[in-house]
């Protein structure tokens, strides 16, 4: 249906940019949700907590929030133009169920900064458990991916 159109074979030529765009728009967003996450755990141990909530809130909405945005958007439009069958079932279901644990971490986070943005020191506990589920999910989709394009 769509493969007869201009569109789409434009969107077939720029599939290596396409993923390069998801790659550079993920590490964005993974470092920018990090330090957004560091931040806020460590206000407690800062003069102005409510300050450092601020940054780390404004990090999150200005930088990580588009940043992800874009990522997943490119890495959406990578997959379905792909010029060969479809991805099996197996490899979606994976794709899926971390992209899912990224975007809850990604909310948790927000909820946080927010919460230590309005004074909350309470807020700042368990943000080195989310460093480290945002590592292992980065670890997984990183390995799903890269063996999708090693062995199509």
């Amino acid at each position: 249906m769509f493969e007869s159109t201009p569109l789409f074979a434009a969107i077939v030529k720029c599939l290596p940019m396409l993923a390069v765009i998801a790659l550079i728009a993920g590490a964005l967003w993974a470092g920018t949700l990090f330090s957004a996450s560091w931040l806020s755990g460590r206000a407690r141990w800062m003069a102005d907590a409510t300050e450092a909530g601020t940054l780390a809130m404004s990090l999150n909405r200005r930088r990580a929030t588009p940043c992800l945005l874009v990522s997943l958007a490119s890495a959406v439009l990578w997959v379905w133009a792909q010029p060969h069958a479809v991805p099996d079932q197996a490899w979606l279901l994976g794709v899926g169920f971390a992209v899912v644990a990224a975007l809850a971490v990604h909310s948790t986070v927000l909820i946080r900064t927010a919460r230590v943005a309005r004074g909350s020191i309470v807020a700042t506990r368990g943000e080195g458990v989310r460093r480290f589920v945002l590592v292992l999910t980065l670890a997984l989709l990183t390995t799903l991916v890269g063996g999708r394009i090693v062995w199509p």
